[in-house]
């Protein structure tokens, strides 16, 4: 399945999940999403017609117009090309996302998120940064991130900023739903 939409949840709450991500995409006017509950307890995966950075932006305005719509939901991360966990392709697609972004003064870092895989992580950032070494690399900093997430024999791939992510928890805080407490 081609999925443009990783969603996280927590461990063993995927159909809750399910249920609100429907419910919420139908808000914005997506009818029968695809979407797909993953072994790895806590993902699920789905593929909308809409551009899925905008989709951020409305669940963002959605969440501190109504918070109580995420219950389950914990984090929607935009993927940009889906494809199955190969090296060789992953790499491929990254290089076509990071030339149509990337500007060359633009610094970057690599993240990878791994499920059920052997892949190590050090291996697949190493084999992709060795192809963008015209830009700069920014651990602490980055202009772009470039996210890899490998659930088993599945690859998303965005570049992205940190802000393209939506995570419900830090939504809530900012927008003084949530308190935090110091120990």
């Amino acid at each position: 399945m081609d999925f443009n939409l990783l969603i996280t949840t927590y461990r063993h709450r995927e159909f809750d999940a399910l249920d609100e991500i429907n419910v919420l995409l139908s808000h914005f006017g997506v009818d029968a999403p695809m979407i797909e509950i993953q072994k790895v307890s806590g993902i699920l995966l789905a593929f909308t017609n809409l551009n899925p950075f905008d989709l951020m932006a409305k669940f963002k305005k959605l969440l501190a117009e109504e918070p109580w719509q995420f219950r389950y939901i914990l984090r929607v991360i935009p993927i940009e090309k889906s494809l199955s966990t190969d090296l060789k392709n992953i790499e491929i697609e990254v290089e076509k996302l990071t030339t149509r972004k990337i500007k060359s003064n633009d610094s970057f870092r690599i993240s990878v998120e791994k499920r059920h895989t052997s892949m190590r992580s050090k291996e697949i950032i190493s084999f992709i940064a060795n192809k963008l070494s015209r830009f700069k690399v920014s651990l602490e900093n980055p202009d772009w991130i470039i996210l890899i997430e490998i659930i088993g024999n599945k690859t998303g791939i965005s570049v992205l900023k940190e802000i393209d992510i939506f995570n419900s928890i830090m939504e809530k805080r900012k927008a003084g739903y949530l308190l935090e407490f110091s120990g």
